[in-house]
């Protein structure tokens, strides 16, 4: 098999072995393929991956330094808290209200000016929205902020309404049915003030997202801002063709949940 050959490609000597092994890794912790969240000893790993003691070691370390995993001397290699895995389909919150919850503490419930980026996004807004604000928190661990304005006076049953177990919930409570919602899909790196937050560091990876959801008219009603940790969330999607039985995705979902969902 020819590979590239060009020099400004190539890796540093064992350095492909590791990268490969880390997000294998990943991949097997954040899927829950651990029973009780321990993993394999040292040699078992280096036997699976083919790799040498070294390269093992240097990706438990990586991990255990980003807090993906935990060491401990006498007591193995274990998982940290697991991310929680949403189905894309499901987050778009137009088939229902879906049963995972966020665990969601909101912090702020207010009518505002409108701002000029919410004007842009929904052109159908008033002088004042309502802007609702929630953080995603499970085991005591931040994993995302969400900034939600809503169209007045069609969202005036948000006002009081109880917030329930998720954002869809919630709209569920006010009487609101969506008919679509679209999202946008980013990363940056956190600012001081989102790091604070979600207690990581400045500078740390994390997820952006904007979303526009309509009402049951078609109706743009809410657009939002969420920046989540990535560390805290993945997402999963399946798309079948025709004729074709389709996979069961809830296996892929199930398979977090002794973590802790904290999206």
């Amino acid at each position: 098999m020819k590979r590239d050959a060009s020099q400004h490609l190539r890796e540093p000597d064992g350095n492909a072995e590791r990268r490969r092994l880390n997000l294998l890794l990943r991949s097997a912790i954040g899927r829950g393929d651990y029973p009780r969240g321990r993993l394999p000893r040292e040699w078992e790993l280096m036997d699976a991956a083919g790799a040498t003691r070294a390269v093992v070691r240097d990706s438990l370390r990586e991990l255990a330094e980003s807090g993906v995993v935990s060491r401990e001397p006498g007591l193995g290699t274990r998982t940290g808290v697991l991310p929680s895995i949403f189905g894309l389909r499901a987050f778009h919150g137009v088939d229902g209200v879906p049963e995972q919850s966020t665990y969601p503490r909101v912090t702020d419930r207010s009518v505002i000016r409108t701002p000029p980026v919410v004007a842009a996004r929904i052109p159908e807004c008033g002088p004042e929205v309502l802007r609702v604000e929630y953080i995603a928190v499970a085991q005591e661990f931040p994993g995302a902020v969400s900034t939600n304005y809503f169209v007045l006076p069609r969202a005036d049953a948000l006002r009081d309404a109880d917030f329930g177990h998720n954002i869809y919930a919630f709209l569920a409570n006010g009487g609101i049915r969506l008919s679509a919602s679209e999202l946008l899909i980013g990363a940056a790196e956190a600012d001081p003030f989102t790091a604070g937050r979600l207690a990581m560091e400045p500078g740390a990876p994390v997820l952006t997202l904007e979303q526009i959801m309509y009402d049951e008219a078609g109706v743009a009603i809410c657009f939002s801002t969420v920046a989540q940790r990535g560390d805290r969330v993945r997402y999963f999607a399946h798309n079948v063709t025709a004729g074709v039985r389709p996979v069961d995705g809830d296996a892929v979902q199930d398979a977090a949940e002794e973590g802790a969902p904290t999206a």
